[in-house]
């Protein structure tokens, strides 16, 4: 396997947690676009209800799809994402790769060469800047400070603020990223900015890249290399750097992102964005209900253009995916301790809840004629 880049070995690693339709869009366009010579390893990070345990279905789907190069991570106990990543990255596995590729769940490329190129990027800009140098990262459309170079790339800057732009709210409520009210003129690129709190935005950008991935292709083809404020907080949807890095922003936290920011920020380290790689980023948590049918229409675009003799998705409808639910619930249910029947006022509150959802479970399976006998 040559994982080797100028005598440095590389691995890339997943955070993997809930997002299960997004996580196999993302898996299969990675094994499409990437470098299979390259371990990929799927940590996943969280377990214990369906979405969990589906994502985690996903991975190992993945993982026998792609042997040689897709590892999965599931022997490590689910934690904050800062100290899940550096357990593995300290671990005796990871003590051969001196330089990790950290990406999303729902983050990937839509174009081949890209890790290449962002290694290359990486290891050149190390030899000019030393260990100024923090990160490396691709152009992420739906990324705070992504968001704005990505609409300029591709000539979308009258259209947004025109049609789409309007006054709105950046921030956090914290002191290092107060809320402000933004006239529609402004963009906000730092923590929590413009696109991060408003799905309808994130929704029109994503029709004009995600769902066109050759117009996102070509518009940024020609572009270079932008350094990115380390000032401001940026999205860490994917980036190179070394794996000594990580160990480096320990501060007792565990937000792996802010501690980063914080890091990036008090030590002035530089970020650099490799603009001719178009990356997509599918969804911040504050935008992921509004706009989870964008996951479907993404997978309809992408899944003829990857020409894998396999779906991407493991079920090929809503309802084998609502059968799929029901009957892990059904299963779950069934294992709540050997729990009383009969009458209601005889259970907890914790397994009358068992009970009643596995009721629940077992009509809508009858009523879907996804089950022979009606619940009693």
């Amino acid at each position: 396997m040559q994982e080797t880049f100028r005598g440095n070995k590389i691995a890339v690693v997943m955070l993997a947690c809930r997002d299960y339709e997004a996580t196999e869009l993302a898996l299969a366009c990675h094994m499409a676009y990437g470098n299979r010579d390259v371990p990929f390893y799927i940590l996943q990070n969280c377990r214990g209800n369906y979405d969990a345990e589906r994502t985690l279905e996903v991975a190992r789907r993945y993982e026998q799809l792609f042997p040689r190069t897709v590892k999965v991570v599931d022997w490590l106990p689910p934690g904050p994402p800062y100290h899940s990543i550096s357990r593995l990255l300290q671990s005796d596995e990871f003590a051969r790769y001196d330089l990790i590729c950290k990406v999303d769940d729902d983050a990937f490329p839509i174009a081949p060469g890209w890790l290449n190129e962002l290694v290359e990027c990486f290891l050149s800009e190390e030899e000019a800047r030393g260990e100024r140098l923090a990160y490396v990262t691709p152009l992420i459309n739906n990324n705070c400070w992504g968001f704005l170079e990505t609409i300029k790339a591709m000539g979308l800057a009258e259209e947004y603020f025109s049609s789409v732009a309007m006054e709105h709210r950046i921030g956090a409520g914290a002191e290092s990223a107060p809320y402000r009210i933004l006239p529609a003129s402004e963009v906000g690129t730092g923590a929590n900015g413009t696109v991060w709190g408003y799905p309808h935005i994130a929704r029109w950008l994503h029709e004009r890249t995600t769902l066109q991935p050759d117009a996102f292709i070509e518009a940024t083809r020609s572009l270079g290399r932008i350094p990115v404020p380390s000032k401001e907080r940026y999205s860490i949807g994917c980036l190179v750097f070394r794996r000594t890095l990580w160990e480096k922003v320990e501060d007792g936290g565990t937000d792996d992102e802010h501690m980063l920011h914080q890091y990036c920020a008090k030590r002035d380290r530089d970020i650099v964005c490799q603009a001719s790689i178009p990356f997509i980023h599918l969804a911040y948590f504050s935008q992921r209900e509004e706009n989870r049918d964008l996951v479907e229409r993404a997978r309809e675009v992408y899944e003829p253009r990857l020409k894998f003799p396999f779906p991407i998705a493991l079920r090929s409808s809503r309802q084998l995916e609502i059968e799929a639910r029901l009957r892990w619930m059904e299963n779950a249910s069934g294992t709540a301790g050997g729990a009383p029947t009969g009458v209601s006022g005889a259970l907890s509150p914790e397994v009358f809840g068992v009970q009643a959802a596995k009721g629940v479970a077992k009509a809508i399976l009858f009523k879907l004629r996804l089950r022979k006998t009606p619940p009693r």
